[in-house]
């Protein structure tokens, strides 16, 4: 019982050591280059429900990806951003605003569904410097 007690102590007192900010995935996102990245720092945000879901936090998954309909799992957040990456890379050649580029690739997974309206009510809670 003392053991289960020490560890669920140790948890709480050094899980924020451990957590991700929004500066930390913001200024790993400008050192790799992602493009437009306060908006993609509001979809893991918003996707990963501000660092703290279930997703996020088995799979270090911040934006929801998929294969199929199993969430991909990655060694890190910062692996799940450079697979983030290469997808923008891949579909994104900066012809068009990044909202509507988001909205139009239907990256919320449901056309219907106002992404774009969604992620530009969110507020980023903490200053982003690098």
């Amino acid at each position: 019982m003392k053991i289960i007690l020490l560890l669920l102590v140790g948890l709480c007192i050094f899980s924020p050591i451990f957590a991700v900010s929004e500066n930390d995935v913001y200024c790993y996102m400008n050192s790799i280059g992602i493009q437009h990245s306060e908006v993609v720092l509001k979809q893991a945000i918003y996707e990963s429900g501000h660092f703290k879901s279930r997703i996020f936090k088995s799979k270090n998954n911040l934006f929801g990806f998929r294969r199929t309909k199993t969430y991909m799992k990655f060694k890190s957040w910062q692996s799940c951003i450079d697979f983030y990456k290469k997808w923008q890379d891949k579909y994104y050649h900066g012809e068009e605003d990044y909202y509507q580029f988001l909205q139009k690739k239907n990256f919320a997974g449901n056309k219907k569904f106002n992404y774009a309206k969604q992620l530009k009510n969110i507020k980023i809670r903490d200053s982003l410097n690098c």
